[in-house]
């Protein structure tokens, strides 16, 4: 049974749903708010008294005496663990005196509770029933959506991009809010990106809004054209229930783990080791995103995680951060998808970083990594790039947007990928030139259509005693 000892720094700092919280958590106890210290004599659970805003404290715990920790608070916070948790373990971790004491009560009762619960889903539970016939109406509905969301392609078209003045553009917005009620999120997400970016065209031929415009068109276009492909074959078949599809997402579905498991889509005994982190906001920063890109250390493969908040809720979701080590995940659940499909995990268990296996699954040739990228890019539906792990001799500052990186006789440009992702490149003049020699970088493949070019974006550098992140 694990005990409060297994408290470390790095497990306070992965707990907090934010990093604001730890700030805050460190500022209690320099204040020295907590009083009345305790823990049981198996060390599973420590509990103490913060003095807070209100007239009595908060009674706060730690407990390890599960599979995994439960904190506990009797602070009116919706952050869990909130500060006071966070406060409880760094008191802990400082050395002060915890007096040994009887386990209270309540928690206890809530102890035996939790032993119920887990008792109870160990038991094979009965498989849900699926609402086949609210799945087909809802797909019917989509079917709508997608008569019009392609009336404002044709429209887009004929008309002209360029004559879009702002009328058109305010009953295109009209025409785009209408596709949420047809359940069709993500092409009203690009619809709206269409109309957003029309007021910064400029009139010049080479306009760079322009290609991107064209390139969301395409997108809108394709995705359409696929989309209703896929819901008439399913209403013809019958089978009306999510399956191994991309589209699935694209038109709004949200995959549970426990479906992704019952069409297949996992992996078990996986190790995972983080090779960039950074955050992103939508076009109209509506919506934070933690991305992440780990490798598989078995397979190679490379995968992401996204953490998807909306802004007005963001201070209630647990914020991702980076991460170090090597997880080792029982289930792995993997979505449908290219190149580096996105995935998502219950529990892991967390050992010290390995960094030379990382090497040893880099890839040797640029070209075979720009013709796999390019088969992934192809598909409109994909994101618009694909991470890839290449082996490194040398890479050449050129300036402060641009860089080389050199493999034997071949090199590719290191470029960032403005649209979504921090500019690396900046900071590649500030990393130490030994760790611009013999390594492995991780990168982002895409195409710039204005220079008719494939790209790299640097994300990090890796050697066998560690990966410099550069975002």
């Amino acid at each position: 049974m694990p005990t409060v000892n297994i408290i470390t720094r790095e497990l306070v700092r992965s707990a907090a749903p934010n990093p604001a919280a730890v700030s805050n958590a460190e500022k209690i106890c320099s204040r020295g708010e907590f009083l009345n210290l305790q823990k049981t004599e198996d060390e599973t659970l420590i509990f103490g008294e913060c003095q807070g805003s209100g007239k009595n404290p908060y009674s706060t715990s730690a407990d390890f005496s599960g599979a995994e920790p439960v904190f506990r608070c009797s602070c009116p916070s919706r952050q869990f663990p909130c500060k006071h948790a966070l406060a409880l373990m760094l008191e802990w971790l400082s050395g002060k005196p915890f007096q040994t004491a009887d386990i209270p009560a309540d928690i206890a009762a809530k102890r035996e509770k939790a032993a119920k619960r887990a008792e109870k889903s160990a038991q094979p539970a009965a498989p849900a029933k699926q609402n086949k016939s609210a799945a087909a109406k809802k797909l019917k509905k989509q079917l709508e959506g997608l008569d019009l969301a392609e009336s404002f392609v044709k429209d887009m078209l004929s008309r002209g991009v360029y004559s879009t003045n702002s009328a058109a553009a305010d009953q295109y917005r009209g025409l785009a809010k209408q596709l949420g009620d047809y359940w069709l999120p993500g092409l009203q997400e690009t619809m709206n990106r269409i109309v957003d970016s029309v007021q910064y065209l400029t009139g010049d031929p080479g306009d760079k809004s322009m290609r991107y415009i064209t390139s969301l068109l395409i997108r809108l276009a394709a995705a359409v054209k696929k989309s209703r492909q896929y819901i008439t074959a399913k209403l013809e078949s019958g089978e009306v229930l999510p399956e191994d599809n991309i589209l699935f997402e694209e038109l709004g579905g949200v995959w549970k783990l426990s479906q992704l498991q019952e069409a297949g889509l996992y992996k078990e005994n996986a190790e995972l080791i983080q090779l960039a982190f950074c955050e992103n906001n939508n076009y109209n920063l509506t919506v934070e995103t933690d991305n992440g890109f780990w490798l598989d250390l078995g397979s190679g493969e490379i995968y992401c995680t996204r953490n998807i908040r909306p802004v007005k809720a963001s201070k209630y979701i647990k914020q991702e951060d980076s991460a170090t080590g090597i997880y080792h995940i029982p289930v792995l659940c993997r979505y449908p998808g290219g190149l580096n499909p996105r995935v998502r995990w219950e529990s892991a268990e967390i050992s010290a970083p390995d960094y030379s296996r990382i090497l040893e699954k880099a890839g040797t040739s640029i070209a075979e990594a720009v013709k796999t990228a390019k088969n992934d890019l192809k598909n409109t539906l994909s994101e618009p790039y694909a991470g890839v792990l290449l082996r490194f001799d040398e890479i050449q500052l050129a300036d402060k947007r641009r860089a080389v990186l050199k493999l034997g006789e071949e090199s590719i440009t290191l470029q960032a990928y403005y649209r979504q992702f921090p500019n690396c490149c900046d900071v590649l003049e500030f990393v130490d030139s030994r760790r611009l020699h013999n390594g492995a970088l991780f990168g982002l493949m895409y195409y710039a259509p204005e220079e008719h070019r494939i790209f790299l974006c640097p994300m990090s550098i890796v050697h066998t005693d560690g990966i410099t992140k550069l975002c």
